[in-house]
């Protein structure tokens, strides 16, 4: 069984990982989707919806499959200076290892602010969002699209509103799901 971790801060976007990790888990399956956040507290969603995390960033296992960071109300710009390091330095040791690494919505804005999306293309809620981000280099690669995701070798980035389209990019980054496999699941949602 292959791991999938989805990264969560208070008041996430509750539907931008729903469709790929129920996806992974119960349609396509060969995956456990783990849930991740800064402590094991329970985080509510922006919809109400109450997950209890699984592990926290820092036990995130180096044999994970693939992560993703979800977007989060206004989260991501107040985490500490030692959360951003600790999950940053995992980041990038999945993206520099060939693991699909993914940012959705203010997930592609933490992705931003430390450095990840460097020698990528990429997209954001907004380039006006993330362009002034000290650690952020490359606009020239930037994406401006609202409703697709931007998939570039193994790192998948999309707006809040783009989170079909990430499920799917997603879905093809991991690799080892046939695309047969992906189309099916495609026709069912769109």
């Amino acid at each position: 069984m292959k791991t999938f971790a989805v990264v969560i801060l208070d008041k996430f976007a509750d539907w931008e990982p729903a469709l790929l990790a129920a996806g992974l888990q119960s349609i396509i399956g060969g995956y456990t989707v783990r849930w991740a956040s800064v402590d094991r507290e329970v985080k509510t969603s922006m919809g109400g919806l109450r997950v209890e995390p699984d592990m926290t960033i820092s036990e995130i296992p180096s044999t994970a499959d693939a992560v993703i960071v979800v977007g989060a109300e206004g989260s991501w710009r107040t985490l500490s200076a030692e959360d951003s390091q600790q999950l940053a330095s995992i980041l990038r040791s999945f993206k520099d290892a060939g693991k699909p690494v993914g940012g959705i919505c203010d997930g592609t804005y933490f992705l931003a602010s430390a450095g990840l999306l460097d020698g990528r293309r990429h997209t954001a809620n907004s380039f006006e969002d993330i362009k002034d981000l000290p650690a952020y280099t490359n606009p020239h690669q930037y994406v401006n699209t609202t409703r697709e995701a931007v998939r570039d070798k193994n790192l998948v980035t999309a707006s809040g509103v783009g989170f079909v389209d990430f499920t799917f990019e997603m879905l093809h980054a991991l690799g080892d799901i046939p695309d047969a496999v992906i189309e099916q699941f495609d026709q069912m949602l769109r």
